[in-house]
Formats: structure tokens, C-alpha cells, sequence
């Protein structure tokens, strides 16, 4: 079995996921009580998420055949 001949299709299924995930930790509403503790829009889920969403583009890109793979002709 050729790896390299189904690698495009899971870098392209990763890198979707990943955004999806990005996207759901910025959308989701810390609880009440944790509002006061979250003053600044720069707190640790913030960060994962900005994390996720550069992998999951570069993931997306080398999926889509822009940034190339080791190994692809």
C-alpha cells in the first residue's frame, strides 16, 4: 500500500479538524464564574486555539499540495 497516495486526502482531514476544533474553543462562552477570572482575551485557551488554527492551516496547505511532502513527486 502506498502511503503517499492517501496522505493528501489525511492531511487534508486533519487540517480541517483542527480548525474546527480552533473554532469551537473561540466560540465557546466561558461559565459566569469564570468570566471574572478571564479579564484578558489573551488567556490560555486563546493561545491553544490561535496554536491550532497555524498547524491546521500548514496542515490544510500540505494537504492541498502547496507546501510539498517528503517523498511526493
Amino acid at each position: 500500500m502506498n502511503l503517499m497516495a492517501h496522505a493528501h486526502k489525511f492531511f487534508v482531514f486533519g487540517g480541517l479538524l483542527l480548525l474546527a476544533i480552533a473554532a469551537v474553543q473561540l466560540l465557546s462562552r466561558p461559565r459566569r464564574d469564570e468570566r471574572a477570572k478571564a479579564t484578558s482575551l489573551l488567556d490560555a485557551r486563546t493561545f491553544r486555539a490561535i496554536f491550532y488554527i497555524v498547524v491546521g492551516v500548514l496542515v490544510l496547505l500540505a494537504g492541498m499540495g502547496v507546501v510539498p511532502l517528503p517523498g511526493d513527486k
